[in-house]
Order: structure tokens, then C-alpha cells, then sequence
């Protein structure tokens, strides 16, 4: 079976923008944002369902969304942060977050591809992000 493209970034074999990354997950700028900011944090077990992941892992997940959503409060100047689980499009459970710069749309207004974020502004981005996470 081939490696999804999240395991192949997180195997390096594909470059991203990492702004995280411990034993069990990363979290990467997703290449595609709707939302300045928009991260992705990915387990690195390639598991489609985010219900079939072990207990341990699932909660890691979200203690690392949440710790990667302050950071993009701080880092984006995010008014809201929201987050979606998903493992549609890529058949590797991911959750997405989204640093809302105003509460006028939905999140179902960016539950969409974005246009492709260039590199310069994916690294100046990360590195914002990772400043915020050494504040936290």
C-alpha cells in the first residue's frame, strides 16, 4: 500500500513547514490555506478515522491542537480559533485549524482548498508560530 502524503512529509521525503513535531504527531502549515496560518496536525500513525486511533493518541492530538491553536492566537492575532477533524481528501487523520481574523463566516465557509501559499510566506509564518510556541 503507498504512503499517504502526510507520512511521506513526515517522513521528509516531501518538504513542508513544520511548526511542531514530537514522538507521536506534527503539526504543518497545510500548502493550501483558506486562512493566513492554517495548520495542519497529523499523527504520525497513517490512520485514516480519527475514532480508530488509541486512546493515547487521539487525546495527544488534541492536547497538540490546542497547544498549536494558542500559539496561532498569539502569533496570527486570531480572534476565534477553530479546528475540523478530517481524513477525507488524504486518508490519514489530520485536524485542521484556522485562525479566524473576524466571527463573520463559519467555519463551513472554509472548509475548502485554498489557492497555493508561497514558500517565503509559509516560512515566515512557521516561524511566527514557533516563537509563539517557545512563549507558551
Amino acid at each position: 500500500m503507498s504512503k499517504s502524503i502526510f507520512t511521506q512529509i513526515i517522513n521528509r521525503d516531501i518538504p513542508a513547514h513544520f511548526v511542531y513535531e514530537d514522538e507521536h504527531c506534527v503539526a504543518i502549515l497545510d500548502k493550501f490555506p483558506t486562512v493566513q496560518g492554517q495548520t495542519l496536525v497529523i499523527p504520525k500513525e497513517e490512520i485514516d478515522y480519527a475514532f480508530d486511533l488509541d486512546d493515547d493518541t487521539y487525546i495527544h492530538l488534541f492536547k497538540t491542537a490546542k497547544l498549536i491553536a494558542k500559539a496561532l492566537d498569539k502569533a496570527m492575532g486570531a480572534k476565534r480559533t477553530c479546528l475540523a477533524v478530517e481524513g477525507f481528501d488524504v486518508p490519514h487523520v489530520h485536524i485542521k485549524i484556522y485562525p479566524m481574523q473576524s466571527t463573520d463566516k463559519g467555519l463551513g465557509d472554509f472548509l475548502t482548498m485554498g489557492e497555493e501559499a508561497s514558500d517565503e510566506e509559509l516560512a515566515l509564518i512557521a516561524t511566527q508560530i514557533q516563537a509563539a510556541l517557545g512563549e507558551n
